[in-house]
């Protein structure tokens, strides 16, 4: 089964670490596509985080076993990540 996640984060017009940022990032999640997107926003915020599974229906029955990550945990630790970094 594949695993497929994707990370969103909103950052402030004129953001000067936004490499610095996606370089944080990517270090902590080297498994994710991560997509930094200017916006009207007061500090950089997490704003989407999905895990998608694709496979086959034994890959099905292995995952239901171990369920790995989930959107809602995966946006939680990608918003605790960018608390971290704009510390």
């Amino acid at each position: 089964m594949t695993e497929k996640i994707q990370i969103t984060i909103e950052i402030p017009f004129g953001y000067a670490q936004r490499d610095q940022l996606l370089d944080y990032m990517k270090s902590k999640f080297p498994a994710a596509d991560i997509a930094v997107m200017h916006a009207e926003v007061d500090a950089p915020a997490v704003s989407d985080a999905i895990v998608q599974r694709e496979g086959t229906a034994e890959s099905a029955e292995q995952a239901s076993q171990d369920p790995g990550e989930d959107s809602g945990s995966m946006l939680t630790k990608a918003t605790e990540a960018l608390a971290n970094f704009t510390k």
